[in-house]
């Protein structure tokens, strides 16, 4: 029982509850052209149907943040993980019957609409649960490596979760999504064992709650939240145009092409949080201001036209925002030590509503296979003026 109660067993628990949002994440994304292909939907109506999952995080998660400060984050992640399994099977079971029954095509819709409803409403509450879990195992001094493991379950997800994808999909185009549901309830047993972490509250009449709307201390970090997750996502949503543009490749070859772009990202993604971030290489200020910069250059490779360059771009692009997310995390919540888990809140607030905007832009796509890379380019140019505008304006301060 010691070793199961460990601190290490208890984060690498946390990082692996962390990492089914990145399968599910990418395994979506790689099943996307099998959806579309197979399903009542096109990819406009999936595109809106996961960004509503995705803007529902923005009033729930830091909901789920400030209620993770004052109940602890167990409660949240255990009910993160039960609307996770709980919305993909509605996915599963509206989509197979868009295929089979059309004539319930509104049916379909609205349960599609019901499952990403609950997704956003539940497993919203999921990183900021596992930040501010990780921060309570790993104690305030060590909050970027605390931090860092919980980036690298995502990562490890988003790696694992193309590779996942493919094989599933080689034996049904639904079958990405039923692990999905498999996996969730998996991770919900292991939870289940883990103790209530002791929540470390300083009863300081001095400090004052955060207010649900983040104040102006934190809009850059939250801006380049923002503006990184909508140049990723716009980039995702719009690898299956973008490829079909340079090949004459089938569903299929074009579904295999994206989970390997998704597997060098997430690869990149990893080596860089482990070896770099975790390993504190360099500080916080300077991953800020080197991240902007490579995001930057990996969106213009996507200008070439050729395939091997788009794994060039994407690993660049994918190290580049491995530094990027926990530069702007740990700054934000050094801004309020005291309550970790609303800032993260904050801070996955701003990363749902770069999706949303992603998902309002992905059309731009069917106009131009191209104009997406444009408008990533030139969201990556703002979070290189705000890097440095922050880092510069605390080095003044000092």
């Amino acid at each position: 029982m010691s070793v199961l109660h460990s601190k290490k067993t208890q984060l690498w628990v946390v990082s692996s509850a962390a990492a089914l949002m990145g399968i599910g994440q990418n395994g979506l994304l790689v099943s996307l052209p099998f959806l579309v292909e197979h399903s009542a939907f096109s990819l406009p109506t999936w595109s809106i149907l996961i960004a509503i999952g995705s803007l529902l995080f923005l009033p729930s998660a830091p909901y789920w943040g400030r209620y993770s400060d004052k109940h602890g984050p167990k409660k949240v992640v255990l009910q993160a993980l039960i609307g996770m399994a709980f919305s993909f099977i509605l996915l599963l079971l509206f989509a197979i019957l868009s295929e089979y029954q059309p004539s319930m095509f509104e049916v379909c819709l609205f349960g599609l609409l019901l499952s990403r409803i609950i997704y956003g409403c539940t497993v919203s509450g999921m990183v900021p649960a596992c930040q501010h879990w990780a921060i309570l195992l790993c104690g305030a001094e060590n909050r970027l490596q605390a931090i860092t493991s919980v980036s690298i379950g995502l990562s490890s997800g988003r790696l694992v979760g193309p590779l996942i994808a493919i094989i599933a999909l080689k034996f049904s185009p639904y079958a990405a999504m039923g692990l999905m549901i498999v996996f969730p309830v998996i991770a919900l047993i292991a939870m289940l064992f883990q103790p209530i972490p002791k929540l470390h509250i300083e009863k300081d009449n001095a400090v004052e709650p955060l207010s649900w709307l983040p104040n102006k201390a934190f809009l850059p970090y939250l801006g380049s939240g923002l503006l990184l997750c909508a140049a990723i996502a716009l980039l995702q949503y719009s690898l299956t145009p973008l490829m079909g543009s340079v090949t004459s490749w089938s569903t299929p070859n074009i579904s295999d092409g994206i989970g390997v772009l998704l597997t060098i990202s997430a690869a990149c993604t990893f080596a860089v949080q482990v070896v770099v971030v975790k390993n504190k290489r360099i500080t916080s200020s300077h991953m800020y201001r080197l991240g902007a910069v490579g995001l930057l250059c990996g969106f213009g490779l996507f200008l070439f036209s050729n395939v091997w360059v788009y794994g060039l771009a994407m690993a660049m692009a994918a190290s580049s925002a491995a530094l990027l997310v926990p530069a702007y995390t740990c700054e934000a919540t050094e801004k309020r030590s005291d309550a970790p888990g609303s800032v993260a809140g904050y801070i996955a607030m701003s990363h749902t509503v770069g999706y949303g905007v992603a998902s309002l832009l992905a059309f731009t796509a069917t106009m131009n296979p191209l104009y997406p890379i444009y408008l990533c380019l030139v969201f990556s140019s703002l979070i290189a003026v705000t890097a440095y505008w922050v880092t510069k304006k605390q080095a003044l301060s000092h």
